[in-house]
Formats: C-alpha cells, structure tokens, sequence
C-alpha cells in the first residue's frame, strides 16, 4: 500500500511535460530586446516629431476659388445693360450668349473680372473713357423751356411745402422725445394688428384684370381701373358698386382719388381722374358717368397719374420717357421733364409736396426738387424696371420695387440707399407704407401680399388669397383697411379678422 505522498508524485507524473526548444542564451537575448523596446518607446513617446509642410495643390484651388468669389461679391458694376455689354467686348468676350438675360450677362463679367489682378479690375472700370460716358449721362437731364404759369407753380410751391415742412419736423422732435414710450405701445398694436389681418371680401371689379385700387380719403371708398377701360368706385366695407365711369376707349392703367374727395371737394368739382394706353388722362366728378374734362397729352400711353398734396397739380407718366405736370386749376400743362431713357412707369409726392420722385424702366429712380426743377437725387441700385416706389411718412426716405423682385430703402439725407430686401420671388407690382410708418405692404406677380416692418425691414406677415398675381395695393389713411387688385379681375378688402 502506498504513502499519501508518494500519490501526489504519482498523479504528477502521469500529465505530459513539454519541454523549450529554446536555450537559455536564446531566453536571455529575447528578454534583452524586450526590455530595450520598452525603453525607446518611452523616450518616443516624449519627443515631438516635427513635419515638414506639404503643398496640397487642391487645398490652393479651393482657397483661391473662396477668395475670388469674395472679390467678387465686392465689385461695383454698372447697372445698364448697354454698358455691361460695352466692357464685354472691350475685354474681347461674346455679348450675349444663347439664352442669357441681363443678370446672367452681369455675373458672366462679374465671373470674368474677379479673376483679374485688383489694377486690371480698376483699369477697365474706371478707365478715362467709362468716366466721360458717366459724365456724359449724368447731364443727359434736359430742361425744357417752361410757359409763363411755371414761374407761378414754382413759387406755390414753396409757399405751400414750408409751413408742412416745418410742420412736420416739429412732430417728428416731438415724436422723438417720447419715442421710449409711445414707439413701444404703437409697435404692439401694429404687431397684433397684422398677426390677426384676413380677407374681409372680395369683389368682382371688371370683365377684364384690375389694374389700379386706392382708397378715398375718408376710407370709405375704394376706386379701381380695369383693362375693359372703365373706373369704378366702391364702398367699404360692402363692396358695392356706387359709380361707374365710362370714357375709355383703351384699357385704363390707372386711377385716383383728388387729396379732398369725400372730405371738403365738391360733388360737382373734380374729385378723381384715371389714364389710359393710349395717352388719354380723364378727369371726373362723383354726379355723372362721363368725364368732367380731360388733358392734352401726346398720345404716348400714360402709366400712372398722381395728385399734388394740395390737388392743384397731376403729374403724368408717359412712354416717351418724360413726366409731366398740369395745373388743374387752368387744364393747362405747365411742366415737361425728360430724365430717363427709357418710359416713366410711377410717380410720388412727398408729404410736404416740395418734391416728386420718378422710376422708369430704365432701373434707375430720380427725385426732382419742384421748387427750382433740378435732379437732387439720382437712384441707381435695381437691376430690371422700378414698377413702384413711395415717400416715407418722415419726408426723407423712400422705396422703390422692381421686376428685380426686390425693394430698395433710400435716404435723401446722405442721397444713397440704406437696406436691399429680397422682397417677393416674383417682380413687386406695387408697394404702400401705413400712414404713420409704422409697417410697409407689397405685393407681386407671385400672387401674394407681404407686410414688413419699417424699422429694421423685416417681414411680419404673408399674405395669401389671390389665385393670380396681383396688380397693385394699397392701405387706407385710417389704417384699418388694406385693398388689392389682382389679374383674375377682382379687388380683395383686407382687415382684423373677427375669429
């Protein structure tokens, strides 16, 4: 029988060994290299390998292409299409390509010139020749010489816009010294105002699309022109057709209220008047269908008409490229300006009716002084037709809308523009700033209405209700109402929604 110790040996020995084929010279040289591996690793670890740099040529192709695009986002080019192409063919490139409208030929020289060294750029833009054809169009404004009743309209007036002037830079002192308090209540109310605006109604106006609506002074009319050629006034807010004028034998692209309809003017007085596309401008009553007078024009087409602050005065716009002025106490014209190269499309009165302001479809604008008959501003910054522009309440900024689809904010004070707005997604038919400032409306060929606030210019509100682009806007002087005319032949009324 075998001892308890012997049976551990015994278990042992049953298990198989194997042995190392290495000997223990070859152990020694591999713990050797082992520990030596170790420590070059700890001293890699701590030192800093320096790189050279290496010349990555697609990281210099993309950053070249960032800096000529910024380049060219800071280049000033001329706005007339004529021009662009002139600079095209001195830099020896085609004029036009097949399929290219004037803003893609714009950014093809654009493209062209931010690839150019910054002496190059100026050498082809401001070269001595480019500055004579400036100079040279810049006192393309000609005065023509004006009968005796134009000295009399010049001194009217002055003797009428300086007390308004004064006037209104006295309630804008005050208006300033309380603008803590009142501007952040009245900014509320406009606030909630146009958050709850909605269609009131909608009217069928015309058998053909409305081209023109404007309310009357006491807001409580509405009258519209229609391509069929005839003047209609509505009441507000029932829509309902109270007169209808008939004179027109084309269609008519315009149509207004006197400043004193419905307020002080007779029944019997003139108390509106419309164009036409063929050059007729008519003047009305509110007794009788049928046109109290009308004006002798040259037979160009009439795009807008506007009224004096004082009513005494209509300026016209017309397709020869010149404005005009007519005393309608006389019928008589007083006044023709050219100034543009191309058709007048729109005209406004400032406030204190010492100014007018003029866009064409030339793209540019221009502010004529009515005192003394000069250009005091020329408005260059649209890239397509200016169909609509509009004074500011304050006397001194305007905006104008074009088939550029944006609006342009500019300052007579320091006579350049302060704000570019993409406004619509289709050219803006027509702009209207509230009476008191306090939000502008537009509206476009993209068949909405947009409200945008005037103190930074941003947009409040879209507007949504016509199926077709609309033609023209307009707010009420009470503020409460806002009216649009459309293609699809109806006006729609605009108010605080009841719901």
């Amino acid at each position: 029988m075998m001892e308890e110790g012997n049976t551990d040996e015994s278990v042992n020995s049953n298990r198989p060994h194997f042995g190392s084929l290495a000997n223990e010279e070859t152990v020694n040289k591999l713990m050797h290299e082992k520990h030596e591996s170790e420590k070059n690793g700890k001293e890699k670890k701590e030192e800093t390998m320096e790189l050279d740099e290496v010349d990555n040529p697609m990281e210099k192709e993309i950053m070249a292409e960032f800096e000529r695009r910024r380049r060219a986002r800071t280049l000033t080019l001329p706005t007339d299409d004529g021009h662009v192409k002139l600079l095209l063919r001195k830099l020896n490139e085609p004029i036009c390509l097949f399929g290219e409208d004037k803003l893609d030929r714009k950014e093809r020289l654009r493209t062209i010139l931010s690839t150019m060294s910054e002496d190059e750029v100026t050498t082809i833009l401001h070269s001595p020749e480019e500055v004579e054809n400036v100079q040279q169009r810049d006192s393309s404004t000609w005065y023509h010489r004006g009968p005796a009743s134009l000295r009399d309209a010049r001194i009217f007036f002055a003797d009428y816009s300086l007390p308004r002037a004064k006037a209104r830079l006295a309630k804008a002192r005050e208006a300033a010294a309380n603008a803590s308090e009142e501007g952040t209540v009245a900014a509320q109310e406009t606030h909630r105002w146009i958050s709850a605006l909605g269609v009131y109604g909608s009217q069928v106006a015309d058998v053909r699309p409305v081209s023109y609506c404007e309310f009357s002074p006491d807001s409580k009319h509405v009258i519209t022109s229609g391509w069929s050629g005839q003047c209609c006034i509505w009441s507000v807010p029932n829509c309902r057709q109270e007169k209808r004028f008939t004179g027109h034998t084309s269609q008519a692209g315009c149509a207004r209220f006197h400043p004193e309809a419905y307020l002080s003017q007779d029944s019997l007085a003139l108390n509106a008047a419309s164009c036409s596309h063929d050059g007729t401008v008519l003047l009305w009553n509110l007794e009788n269908e049928h046109p109290l007078s009308s004006l002798e024009t040259q037979g160009q087409r009439v795009s807008r008409i506007a009224f004096h602050p004082s009513g005494r005065f209509l300026a016209t716009c017309g397709f020869d490229s010149s404005w005009r002025l007519y005393d309608l106490d006389y019928e008589e014209e007083v006044l023709i300006q050219e100034g543009h190269c191309r058709p007048v499309f729109h005209a406004d009165f400032q406030c204190d009716g010492s100014l007018i302001l003029t866009t064409g479809m030339d793209c540019y604008g221009r502010v004529w002084d009515l005192r003394t008959g000069r250009c005091i501003m020329f408005l260059e910054g649209h890239q397509k037709e200016i169909h609509c522009g509009q004074w500011m309440p304050n006397g001194y900024q305007m905006v104008t809308g074009s088939a550029d689809n944006s609006c342009i904010v500019w300052d007579l004070r320091i006579r350049r523009s302060l704000k570019t707005i993409a406004a619509h997604k289709s050219l803006v038919s027509g702009l209207r700033i509230d009476p008191k400032g306090h939000y502008m409306v537009t509206s476009s060929f993209d068949n909405s209405l947009k409200v945008w606030e005037t103190s930074g210019w941003l947009p409040l509100r879209r507007l949504d209700g016509h199926d077709t682009k609309v033609m023209a806007i307009d707010i009420a002087p009470n503020g409460k109402w806002i009216v649009s005319a459309a293609f699809d032949r109806t006006f729609k009324l605009w108010t605080k929604s009841l719901y």
